[in-house]
């Protein structure tokens, strides 16, 4: 297949900011991801009953992304008061993250869980991610890179 896509790096900053009497504090990181081809955006609507927001496997599909081309994720909850459970779902164990009202959940390295615990989520073990609300349906901001 030609295609006249050329690969871009992807730029991820935090920032910190805060003034405590009178002084400016915080701080802004940066981190640069290479060799970016695809990207989705999207927001959800979940429900209370729970959502699926995507799956991971070795081929793309409708809401299914390549489980080893993914380098970037992050889930953001755009609702002002109410949390929502993500589940990261897995062959072996399941991890669940609460993301309070305006928060997000950022995975990025491809791993949640210390680096020597063999449990340890992975970009290579996550089969699919769902979200329940908490009291009332919230919107979710989706955001995936992958190469």
């Amino acid at each position: 297949m030609a295609t006249t896509l050329s690969n871009a790096k992807l730029t991820v900053r935090v920032i910190e900011e805060i003034t405590l009497n009178g002084t400016k504090r915080g701080s802004t990181n940066k981190r640069e991801i290479g060799s970016i081809n695809e990207v989705s955006e999207r927001i959800i609507t979940t429900l209370t009953t729970g959502t699926d927001l995507l799956s991971l496997g070795a081929a793309a599909g409708a809401g299914t992304f390549i489980r080893s081309s993914l380098k970037y994720l992050r889930i953001t909850n755009l609702d002002d008061s109410n949390f929502v459970r993500l589940a990261l779902i897995t062959d072996g164990t399941d991890v669940h993250v609460k993301v309070p009202a305006g928060d997000s959940f950022i995975l990025s390295s491809g791993e949640a869980g210390a680096a020597e615990d063999s449990d340890a989520v992975t970009f290579d073990n996550i089969t699919s991610i769902k979200a329940w609300a908490d009291t009332a349906s919230v919107d979710l901001e989706i955001f995936i890179a992958s190469t």
